[in-house]
């Protein structure tokens, strides 16, 4: 029997779906997981002046084992995709104009931006974060490690488990009637099937369309910075999905292929990462 849970956190909505024999759902599972994603909040939200990265980028050292390991998976993308994903291109984001909660976006003046190596920036030295010259953003690499997290936290309390986060998903065990994961669909931008099939891991999905506004100048901007330049990445893909063992790492993989295109996907295949990417026409390129 299927028990579901949905509500809000990460400025997205949560999915969560467990295979249980029992009647009833699995309310612990439901509240711990509830739990996890406000935690994770307060750690690394951007919008909370008191979270733990609000006060690294105002520069306090933080010392707090689950910020140290998530800047770590921080460092280890921005190693396997080449740089393509930088956690440091908060500066560049909020001029372009995210500097505030998405609803409330307006404006912006996007400009050719320096964005430093994290090497250059960021020690993580046991538990202890410092930064220097730059500012963080771990939105993105967050909600896919936590997702990660809860379809962890489900399978070792014994449920077969779908963990969503407005795309990012981690499927652990697998469903009834399924042979060996869970029964997932993948939209296309104009909301027509672009795939389906059983997923058993990780799978994100990352577009240029959505997290989308209007600059002061009338032109338009998004929130994928390409950190070779500092500016919204200029990309001939407006949607890419990523399959990966981990949400965040397939999380990771999909904004790099956003960012760096053809020659990322390129890339993304020899890491042996399917992806799907889709561009502007509807044409549709699948590195299996």
């Amino acid at each position: 029997m299927q028990h579901a849970d949905s509500f809000r956190a990460m400025d997205t909505g949560i999915d969560v779906i467990a295979e249980s024999a029992a009647p009833f759902p699995p309310f612990g599972l439901f509240a711990g997981i509830h739990l996890l994603f406000e935690q994770q909040e307060e750690r690394f939200s951007r919008f909370r002046p008191g979270s733990l990265l609000s006060r690294l980028n105002a520069g306090e050292t933080i010392e707090d084992p689950f910020f140290a390991a998530a800047c770590r998976l921080a460092l280890e993308a921005h190693a396997f995709t080449g740089g393509l994903f930088n956690p440091l291109i908060l500066g560049a984001l909020r001029q372009a104009g995210y500097g505030v909660t998405f609803g409330s976006v307006s404006g912006g003046e996007p400009r050719p931006t320096h964005v430093p190596s994290p090497a250059e920036c960021l020690a993580v030295e046991g538990t202890r974060v410092s930064l220097h010259g730059a500012q963080l953003d771990l939105g993105g690499i967050v909600k896919g490690w936590t997702v990660d997290l809860a379809a962890e936290m489900a399978a070792n309390a014994g449920f077969a488990a779908l963990v969503n986060a407005g795309g990012d998903l981690r499927a652990t065990g697998t469903e009834d009637g399924a042979a060996n994961g869970w029964f997932v669909q993948v939209d296309g931008p104009t909301g027509e099937p672009a795939w389906e099939g059983e997923v058993a891991g990780g799978l994100a999905t990352s577009t240029t369309l959505r997290r989308a506004w209007r600059t002061s100048d009338g032109g338009r901007a998004h929130h994928l910075i390409d950190p070779r330049t500092g500016l919204p990445a200029d990309s001939p893909f407006v949607q890419v999905s990523a399959w990966a063992r981990e949400t965040w790492r397939a999380e990771c993989w999909a904004k790099a292929v956003l960012v760096g295109g053809h020659a990322a996907a390129r890339a993304a295949r020899a890491a042996g990462v399917p992806v799907l990417a889709i561009t502007p026409a509807g044409a549709v390129l699948v590195a299996p």
